[in-house]
């Protein structure tokens, strides 16, 4: 039993020191750049670092956009039809689900700036 004891003690430390071994391998080749076998050789990172280039000026302040006027009329639903919820932004349009009364749904695709609409996509019942 004492021997098993000593075979796994040293055993241990075999490993531990390999470990430590592995990390202070690491620790030289990413930190000296002379070193014959360095990580960047062995990738393809070798090279001349980029020049620095002059900052660039920042750019002037954009001026707030102008808001559109409200739109003056009113999307207007078929008879009976139901809006569903779940409502999605598409490029500026707000996109929104129509069941409409028999049993087809309908995707509009509405522009809140000028309340144009269209009909994006219709489903089968």
């Amino acid at each position: 039993m004492q021997a098993l004891k000593n075979i796994l003690i040293i055993g241990a430390v075999i490993i531990a020191a390999g470990f430590a071994f592995l990390g202070y391998e690491v620790y030289k080749r990413s930190t000296d750049p002379n070193h014959p076998r360095t990580f960047s050789a062995r990738f393809g990172m070798q090279g001349k670092a980029p020049e620095a280039e002059p900052p660039v000026p920042p750019a002037p302040p954009v001026p707030a956009p102008v808001k559109a006027p409200m739109p003056t009329e009113a999307v207007t639903l078929p008879p009976g039809a139901v809006l569903l919820p779940g409502i999605a932004a598409v490029n500026g349009r707000v996109a929104v689900q129509v069941k409409l009364t028999d049993g087809r749904t309908q995707v509009l695709l509405v522009d809140p700036a000028t309340g144009e609409h269209a009909v994006l996509v219709t489903s089968t019942p």
